[in-house]
């Protein structure tokens, strides 16, 4: 990631542009092990002052990365949560493995975005979250970030009230198809794969 670096820090600067004054914003930093660097603030230049002067080094702690981003984003107290993963490698140092994370995606009510500039194959947990990964060369890691900027500003809720009443804790699959207007192409939809039933 060392040569990768600035390029990274560039983009995740130019996502940080595209917010509100009411978004928050954390950072999870990663090599040998995960850790929360600067916690959830409205501040974007307190994250680009931690960024600028942060080298690579290290191995690849990913999923923990992953799993501590998503402890991170349950404290946050905005109803739409996202977590932004940049990153070059496989995972090669985590102690949580990747059905774990599998597992804590389903859990979590937040999309996972992924700009991976090198072979960290997370396609599937991003799309399980109704997210999406971008494999990129750095060259085109600013625009990555725009993509993602600007699909967090044009998403839709839509609810429905399932008609299974059973509050059997269960996880439930759901599959959202779209019919477009005469005339126009093809719509993609992404969306989570399904929820936890409730218990009680």
């Amino acid at each position: 990631m060392e040569k990768k670096l600035q390029f990274a820090k560039d983009a995740a600067d130019k996502f940080l542009q595209t917010g509100t004054p009411e978004d928050e914003y954390f950072l999870v930093e990663f090599s040998n092990r995960a850790r929360v660097s600067e916690g959830f603030t409205t501040d974007i230049r307190r994250l680009r002052d931690h960024l600028a002067f942060r080298p690579a080094a290290g191995s690849t702690a990913l999923y923990d990365a992953i799993y501590l981003g998503l402890a991170q984003l349950k404290r946050g107290q905005n109803p739409k949560k996202a977590l932004l993963l940049i990153t070059d490698g496989e995972d090669n140092h985590s102690r949580y493995s990747r059905g774990d994370i599998r597992e804590f995606l389903r859990e979590a009510n937040a999309q996972i975005f992924v700009i991976d500039l090198g072979r960290a194959l997370l396609d599937d947990l991003a799309e399980m979250t109704g997210g999406h990964s971008y494999r990129v060369s750095v060259r085109d890691l600013e625009e990555a970030c725009e993509k993602i900027a600007l699909e967090l500003k044009s998403q839709y809720v839509i609810g429905y009230e399932s008609t299974n009443s059973s509050k059997d804790g269960k996880f439930r699959k759901v599959r959202l198809r779209v019919n477009p207007p005469e005339g126009m192409g093809k719509l993609n939809v992404r969306t989570r794969e399904g929820y936890y039933a409730p218990t009680h």
